[in-house]
């Protein structure tokens, strides 16, 4: 983590002075959602992502109708749990859509169809789903599941889509810690060499997450514990935003979600940015999804006001010498 901090402090003083049938690839994705636009809809679109050791991941993919000027939101899942939580019809990936965002729900490695074994998505829960979880999994998705999930969000921000310069992670359990350290390493990244330092003007390599929200996040998750991140990613020079929610009586919780919310707002004045709310019943992460708990207004109103309404215009990410 040492390695990792000097690397963020560097960019930040940097960035201051400035598959199957019915599966798609990135591209074909891409010409289906265009395809649908005459109709004035744009539905949902199965998609592979490819891992650097060369996973295919799969994804849905929910077009915004904003173009350029829509926020995109990534949703995790739990362990043992898969993307079609969020999929139901009339589910929260279809609300946000509606609300105009775009929409990206993956399945990590080794959950739902990116189990590798060619078993469609089990229901979350499912005791023949279930699989031991090492660090050296939690690892391989924050740093490549994660970054496959960056490649395919570049892709389609350059197609002017949506903009990915306003970006959000929801995490449950499992999910908040490979959101908060794939935030970590997204403002971890140095920005391209394409400017003079001092000029303000060098292209962003990342820097594109601009909320969270970690529903039951745990404080440590086979050895990956999240003060650090956490502390690095509420600074308020990022004016990154954090939601953190959890049930009221989770036995399993014992102040994990409150000791995650004093971390990433230990900042002065964080109350700005940071929030955490607790919610009738017992259940965890996305277990609290559909049971009358308002979980998902509460985060439909924390990413209107924290990733669409924010005033961050569409870039062009590719670095000066490869535009025209």
């Amino acid at each position: 983590m040492s390695r990792l901090s000097r690397s963020l402090r560097c960019a930040l003083c940097a960035c201051l002075v400035v598959l199957s049938a019915g599966v798609a690839t990135p591209a074909q994705a891409w010409a289906q959602a265009k395809s649908g636009e005459s109709s004035g809809k744009n539905e949902p679109v199965n998609v592979v992502l490819r891992t650097k050791d060369n996973l295919a991941l799969k994804a849905t993919y929910y077009q915004s109708s904003r173009g350029k000027d829509a926020p995109v939101v990534v949703l995790l899942h739990m362990k043992d749990g898969n993307r079609f939580i969020w999929q139901s019809e009339g589910g929260f990936a279809n609300r946000l859509q509606k609300e105009g965002y775009a929409v990206l729900t993956v399945d990590l490695r080794g959950h739902g169809e990116s189990r590798g074994d060619g078993a469609a998505g089990a229901a979350q829960g499912d005791k023949k789903a279930r699989r031991e979880l090492k660090k050296g999994d939690l690892v391989a998705m924050y740093e490549g599941d994660m970054e496959a999930v960056n490649k395919f969000l570049l892709e389609r921000h350059q197609a002017e889509e949506f903009n990915m310069n306003k970006t959000a992670f929801v995490g449950p359990e499992m999910g908040a810690t490979v959101a908060v350290y794939a935030a970590f390493r997204d403002w971890n990244k140095p920005p391209y060499a394409d400017a003079p330092v001092d000029s303000g003007r060098q292209t962003p390599r990342g820097q594109n997450v601009r909320a969270l929200v970690l529903i039951s996040p745990q404080q440590n998750l086979q050895g990956l514990g999240l003060a650090q991140p956490l502390k690095a990613l509420g600074a308020p020079m990022l004016g990154i935003s954090c939601l953190v929610a959890v049930a009221q009586k989770d036995g399993q919780d014992k102040g994990q979600a409150q000791k995650t919310y004093d971390q990433v707002a230990s900042a002065p004045g964080s109350d700005q940015r940071m929030y955490f709310r607790e919610f009738p019943g017992t259940a965890r992460g996305t277990e609290l999804l559909g049971k009358k708990t308002k979980l998902e207004d509460t985060m439909v109103n924390f990413l209107g006001k924290h990733l669409r309404d924010l005033k961050i215009p569409w870039t062009d990410r590719r670095p000066a010498n490869e535009r025209e």
